[in-house]
Formats: C-alpha cells, sequence, structure tokens
C-alpha cells in the first residue's frame, strides 16, 4: 500500500525524469551520457511506477511486451555496426554528416548515434524483461 503523496510525487517525476532520459540519449556521442545511461534512467521510472502502482493496476493500460523492445534494439545496433562493411569501411566506422536547417543552423548528424538509440532499448527492454517477470505472481 502506498500513500497518496508518493503516487503524486510519482506522477509528476515520470514525465520528468524521461525528458531528462531522453536528453542524455542525444547528448551521448558529444557528452557524458549516451544510450546505456538514458535506458536505466527510463527503466528506473517505469521501475518506479510499477513499485508505487502495482503491476497488475499498470497491466490493465500499459503491458509492452519488453523483450521486443530488447530484439529492437539489439537489431537496430547490429545493423549500425555491420552498416559500415557495406560500404567498404571498418566494423563500427561512425558517419557524420553536416546538415543545414533553415532558421536553425548545422546540425551534426552521427551514425553512432543510431548505434546509441539501439542501445537505449536493450537497457529498457533487459531490465523491464526482468523486473516485470520478477514482480509477477504466478
Amino acid at each position: 500500500m502506498t500513500t497518496l503523496i508518493t503516487k503524486t510525487i510519482t506522477k509528476i517525476c515520470i514525465p520528468l525524469v524521461i525528458l531528462f532520459s531522453i536528453s542524455l540519449l542525444l547528448a551521448g556521442h558529444n557528452n557524458p551520457g549516451g544510450g546505456f545511461i538514458g535506458g536505466v534512467m527510463f527503466a528506473s521510472v517505469i521501475s518506479l511506477t510499477y513499485v508505487v502502482f502495482g503491476l497488475k493496476y499498470i497491466k490493465s493500460f500499459f503491458n509492452p511486451s519488453w523483450d521486443k523492445w530488447f530484439g529492437f534494439g539489439l537489431l537496430l545496433s547490429s545493423l549500425t555496426a555491420f552498416g559500415a562493411i557495406v560500404y567498404g569501411h571498418n566494423f563500427f566506422r561512425s558517419l557524420i554528416k553536416f546538415v543545414e536547417i533553415p532558421l536553425y543552423g548545422e546540425i551534426e548528424l552521427v551514425s553512432a548515434a543510431l548505434f546509441d538509440i539501439g542501445v537505449y532499448f536493450v537497457v529498457i527492454g533487459t531490465l523491464l524483461y526482468i523486473f516485470k517477470n520478477v514482480g509477477e505472481d504466478e
């Protein structure tokens, strides 16, 4: 049984931590952060939600297949790593491209960011799959 205060604080924390997690993910290839720590942050807030509201309540409206998240992330990371070989480069070579966006300026697109996104989904899928299966009563 959790209190009203705990439930209210959790509802406030969910969007903030998810945004922070995405911020860590997107900053990862140039600054501290990346797919792993961003995925851990996302998994922690969903885990907090499971603990505070109960697994049965959450599953009534939000019951994703976390193993599919893991599979998607692993596929994306693998394709990014092997993609360089297709273009005649070494395994895991990152491509950097600069794109001009009107009214914003120049942005840097890096293929390593796709790898980070894949790692993000692998970490989320793995941690929440384990957490959900350990927490279920059979």
